[in-house]
């Protein structure tokens, strides 16, 4: 096996991974760990057969030619990436601003930095990058306080709709609206339509008293959006092509799904405890710190750990923890949704051994208890068909297909066949 599994990397895989296999035994078992070295991003994207490909919503695409692209950019060094931010606005002006943003702007500005007090306003706006010397916005400066952004970049528009389950045609979403504005605005309205589409739960406090909370931490929800408004890639490869933002609400989760992918931080670091910031769009990144809501909240607070207070809220929401991907031309954020009070009481327990390969749907919305190691195998084996998948994470069929009805339902797992087909193949669809 791992002769094979070296041979196919070397013949299949070009350029090749480095691939260092290290032999257990466990009890009476073989156990064989093989450790994948990433390939560096000067080597990236590996193909088959020539072709490279993509993870996306329904299975592995061969990758388009913008998407290779932004993996060129990615590849280059800080001092020769494009500063995408810092573009001009072509026949933009001041006159596009919003007068009130500006202001507030400039008063934050000149509170935090002494050093700029003693300019006026247009030198302050020059010299922060709202503007260029020329006199025309910025895109940074457009994003963040022009009155219609989307009138010169329409893929700055903002998409949000609830999604509904097993739903047909006109009937798969509800909601379904488009925000356009300046940061502060979209963040803003974004938050008004999530309260609006969010239920909310009823639950004892320590002391007895029954307190109604929405169903998602609100905190939590507003820095993934505001993260995903700041750090999105704005080059020509997603701005240029339409890309913008898109929310989805699920029966499961909210999800969260952002043109471009990380640069500077990896997913692990920005998971961990450790202080991890990188921006994106360092222009817009630092307009974004001066800038408030028309409540008065910061839109970011540039410390960095963000996120590490959106998995504190969770779990203090008892949800799942959040889950992130990044797969370079798009990061997904997902919060979990939790079970619906009227729901909290199963009408059937999970599958025991002796159970059929019946279908059984979960009556639950929220993440069953082997989903994780379902969606872990799927990511690593798929596609991978139900017995396989079974014997891979020791559980029986019934308990597989327990797993594996939310997923698939929602497109998070896809199916190739029919059911109970035994051609049937399953593989992570998201």
């Amino acid at each position: 096996m791992e002769a094979g599994l070296v041979a196919m990397a070397r013949s299949s895989v070009s350029p090749s991974p480095q691939i260092e296999c290290q032999r257990f035994v466990l009890g009476k078992a073989d156990v064989l760990v093989a450790h994948v070295t990433p390939l560096r991003m000067m080597d990236r994207p590996a193909a088959v057969g020539g072709k490279s490909y993509l993870r996306q919503s329904d299975g592995d695409y061969v990758m388009q030619e913008h998407e290779i692209r932004m993996i060129e950019v990615a590849k280059l060094h800080a001092d020769e990436q494009v500063d995408y931010d810092l573009q001009p606005a072509r026949g933009r002006s001041e006159a596009d601003l919003v007068p009130e943003l500006v202001s507030s702007y400039l008063g934050t500005a000149r509170d935090r930095d002494a050093r700029l007090r003693q300019y006026g306003d247009s030198d302050i706006l020059r010299m922060t990058s709202v503007l260029t010397a020329q006199g025309e916005p910025s895109l940074a400066g457009l994003y963040a306080l022009g009155a219609y952004p989307q009138g010169h970049y329409p893929g700055l528009t903002v998409t949000a709709a609830v999604q509904l389950q097993g739903g047909e045609g006109l009937a798969r979403s509800r909601n379904l609206e488009d925000f356009t504005g300046p940061v502060p605005v979209l963040l803003e309205e974004i938050m008004d339509w999530v309260r609006q589409n969010l239920g909310t739960l009823q639950r004892y406090r320590d002391d007895g008293h029954l307190e109604s909370l929405t169903e998602l931490p609100l905190h939590a929800v507003r820095e993934l959006i505001a993260n995903a408004l700041v750090h999105r890639d704005l080059g020509p490869n997603t701005l240029g092509m339409g890309k913008g933002i898109q929310l989805r609400l699920t029966p499961r989760n909210l999800m969260i799904l952002s043109p471009g992918g990380l640069r500077g931080v990896s997913l692990s670091q920005l998971e961990s405890d450790d202080h991890a910031q990188a921006a994106v769009n360092q222009r817009l990144y630092q307009m974004a710190k001066k800038l408030k809501t028309p409540d008065g909240a910061s839109i970011i607070e540039g410390e960095g750990g963000g996120l590490r207070e959106v998995f504190r809220a969770a779990q203090a929401h008892q949800l799942p923890r959040p889950q992130l991907v990044d797969t370079g031309v798009q990061f997904k954020a997902l919060l979990w949704r939790p079970v619906e009070p009227a729901l909290s009481t199963p009408v059937m327990s999970e599958p025991g051994p002796s159970d059929t390969e019946d279908e059984i749907v979960p009556k639950s919305s929220a993440p069953t208890v082997h989903e994780e190691r379902i969606l872990a195998t799927l990511r690593d084996h798929g596609p991978i068909a139900l017995k396989d998948l079974a014997a891979r994470t020791g559980l029986n069929s019934g308990q597989v297909r327990y797993a594996l009805a939310l997923p698939l339902a929602e497109g998070v797992v896809a199916m190739s066949g029919g059911q109970g087909h035994r051609s049937t193949l399953y593989r992570l669809g998201l």
